[in-house]
């Protein structure tokens, strides 16, 4: 492999990478908006998916 196809081929996964975060940035702002009255188990489950999707920005962002 090249090094230009390697470079090439690195930047398109870093381009999708970041439309990937912001998807969830987005995903995850719908998840902890709060529409009225909410019983605590799901206040809870939505935190847990919330977080859930703060932590796959960051192993997408790290790489991992």
């Amino acid at each position: 492999m090249s090094a230009a196809t390697n470079t090439a081929t690195r930047r398109r996964m870093t381009t999708g990478v970041g439309r990937l975060v912001r998807r969830l940035e987005r995903e995850r702002r719908t998840w902890t908006r709060h529409d009225g009255p909410v019983i605590p188990t799901e206040q809870a489950w939505r935190a847990g998916v919330a977080e859930g999707l703060r932590l796959a920005q960051v192993a997408i962002r790290k790489g991992v």
